[in-house]
């Protein structure tokens, strides 16, 4: 029997809030209804402000105590909760067949293991009790039912980080979960927004996954320095450029020690250096510029296989909205098809060595789900904390142990604003 969960995803970007309403049973996973809704400009720039705020924070109190914080925080579970509001009542979803409402939350700061850092945390905002009890307040007001009773699950990194392990990637289970759906049993994963990630999937299980690097990031980062654009939609501004190769070298070396990390690893954009890619770039060439950082998406997904070992599948599945941007999906193809505009003459003997293992013929496929798999991700996620079943593993995450992921909060509309002591994940300076 099948069970019907929501899940909410809001990216780096910030762009928009996107959520499934899913169907979820042990045997695969299927959206049933899908919805974005966009942030506005003001929400977008105080999240990026207080990301920068929250990295002079050393304890839980510090974050709490920064002079906005509740307000930004507040603003953007109340946006969260109008837009599953507006999911339910246009698709008409009776409240009694939702398991629950699964929620990312806001990523601010991360701090894996893999840094070698004493204290290692990971930093998402976004009270699940308060995020239960606006959803049901707002099914009570619009009459959708008189007294909503509302789960949420969230809080999904802390468990894995708490446990030793990276706190990231969490997406690999899921893309081995799609692939054993479809009966494709060996291949990788690339999932692309701000940051794009892999999983290898060998007979039918998640082997490896790993944070390959920027991918939208440093795009949207110069978009909107200096247009007044959201992002370069439909890459029309990068697809008047070139790639101007002095750019791309000293891109490459910001993020060197990152990128030439063995996984497991996982990122964060603090880590590519984004604002320092400002002092590099020739301002009058915005397009070369959008064209040299979307080639170098492209290049960081094959320059990440080397960590595989042995022979490398020939399918690959694309997932995420960063393959939208036409130059960092065609530069992947190229790429991987050993047709690269330019490779750096200190990588040609990895790509070498990438190219001799890759299997033959390659597959490349845009996957259906695309912009919507990270919503599935913590509507299955969600499942299997309900089914009390592992979702990160040792080989996976560095965890010491597997690992079940997330807490839980119900709607109480009795509850006051001083309740919600759980603004903060629970892996943040414990």
């Amino acid at each position: 029997m099948s069970d019907y969960y929501i899940g909410i995803m809001t990216g780096n970007s910030m762009d928009a809030v996107d959520m499934v309403y899913a169907t979820v049973d042990e045997n695969g996973i299927r959206p049933i209804y899908t919805f974005s809704q966009p942030f506005s400009a003001l929400t977008q720039s105080d999240m990026a402000q207080l990301r920068i705020d929250v990295k002079h924070c050393k304890s839980r109190n510090d974050v709490l105590q920064l002079p906005r914080f509740r307000a930004i925080h507040d603003a953007y579970i109340h946006q969260l909760a109008d837009a599953v509001c507006r999911l339910i009542a246009d698709n008409r979803i009776p409240l009694e067949t939702l398991k629950a409402v699964c929620s990312h939350g806001k990523t601010l700061d991360h701090c894996p293991p893999s840094l070698n850092t004493p204290t290692p945390y990971t930093l998402q905002i976004g009270s699940g009790k308060m995020l239960a009890d606006e959803i049901a307040r707002r099914c009570q007001q619009a009459g959708i039912c008189d007294v909503p009773k509302i789960r949420v699950i969230y809080d999904f990194r802390s468990d894995d980080l708490l446990n030793g392990g990276e706190g990231a990637p969490l997406i690999p289970p899921l893309n081995a979960f799609i692939a054993r759906q479809e009966k494709c049993f060996n291949r990788i994963d690339i999932n692309a927004g701000n940051t794009s990630n892999l999983c290898l999937i060998r007979n039918g299980e998640a082997v490896a996954g790993w944070d390959i690097g920027p991918c939208n990031e440093y795009l949207d980062y110069l978009v909107r320095r200096h247009t007044d654009l959201p992002f370069d939609i439909d890459g029309q501004i990068a697809r008047r450029g070139s790639l101007n190769k002095r750019l791309f070298r000293q891109l490459f070396e910001i993020g060197a020690d990152f990128y030439s990390m063995p996984p497991p690893r996982s990122g964060d954009p603090a880590y590519y250096h984004t604002k320092e890619i400002a002092r590099f770039q020739d301002k009058t060439q915005l397009a070369d510029n959008l064209y040299t950082v979307a080639y170098l998406a492209g290049y960081l997904v094959v320059y990440a296989l080397q960590f595989i070992t042995g022979e490398i599948p020939a399918t690959f599945s694309l997932f995420g909205g960063g393959w939208k941007h036409p130059i960092i999906k065609q530069s992947l193809y190229d790429i991987l098809r050993q047709n690269a505009s330019y490779i750096l003459p200190e990588h040609k003997g990895i790509f070498k060595n990438i190219y001799q293992r890759l299997e033959t013929p390659l597959n490349i496929t845009l996957h259906p789900y695309g912009q919507w798999m990270e919503s599935l991700l913590w509507a299955r996620m969600g499942y299997c904390f309900d089914k009390r079943i592992p979702w990160t593993t040792p080989a996976l995450t560095g965890c010491k142990t597997p690992t079940i992921c997330g807490i839980e909060a119900v709607s109480d509309l009795n509850r006051t604003t001083s309740d919600y002591d759980d603004c903060i994940s629970r892996a943040y300076y414990q």
